[in-house]
């Protein structure tokens, strides 16, 4: 089982890679295809980024089929209905969709069965209005949480709307992002690993 405590950790690590590359490079690079199928995940929920970057190995069509797919998918920043390039901020945009991804338990974009579009941010916005903010959580995720203020959800929730803000210049950095997760850690980690699941093969987050 996807517990908090191990989807907090793949959710750092995912974060920790995109500061890295926005921050910690000479040249920053901008990811330009944040989503889950480019996220690789180990027997020890250490996460991974993959297809960093490849906007600039692409030919500007290419790349415009990429941006395109990622609106499809549901990880597109507002913004780049007008532009096409994308930059760090629309780069925190896919990743608060993703830590959306996490803590809901449902994917954004298309639904395969019926066509219906999942928009996740909008998801959390109508149960905020109708005060049942809660029930967004994914069920399984809930499970062994005694307080989901103490252990880091709510705030998490709320740094993933922050990262969704359609005004890009509010969104926060990706390096704000690290430490806002990192500070609200989930108190049980006891259960992070365990003898059985970190060794029966890769494990992927969703």
């Amino acid at each position: 089982m996807l517990n908090w405590a191990r989807r907090h950790k793949i959710a750092v690590g995912m974060a920790r890679g995109l500061a890295y590359l926005h921050t910690g490079l000479e040249v920053p690079v901008t990811h330009a295809n944040v989503r889950s199928k480019n996220v690789l995940v180990d027997d020890f929920f250490a996460a991974r980024l993959t297809d960093f970057g490849l906007d600039k190995l692409m030919i500007p069509s290419i790349a415009d089929e990429m941006v395109a797919l990622a609106k499809t998918d549901g990880y597109k920043a507002p913004e780049l209905q007008r532009m096409k390039k994308c930059n760090s901020r629309t780069d925190v945009y896919a990743f608060g969709i993703l830590l959306l991804e996490i803590l809901i338990g449902k994917k954004p974009g298309k639904n395969g069965r019926n066509g219906e579009y999942v928009d996740l941010p909008s998801m959390v916005k109508v149960a905020v209005l109708e005060e049942t903010t809660m029930e967004v959580f994914d069920v399984e995720l809930l499970k062994g949480i005694r307080s989901p203020m103490e252990d880091g959800l709510v705030q998490a929730l709320k740094l993933a709307m922050g990262c969704c803000a359609p005004v890009a210049s509010v969104r926060p950095s990706m390096d704000e992002v690290v430490r806002q997760l990192e500070e609200n850690r989930p108190r049980n980690r006891s259960a992070l690993y365990s003898p059985t699941e970190t060794r029966s093969g890769s494990v992927t987050p969703f």
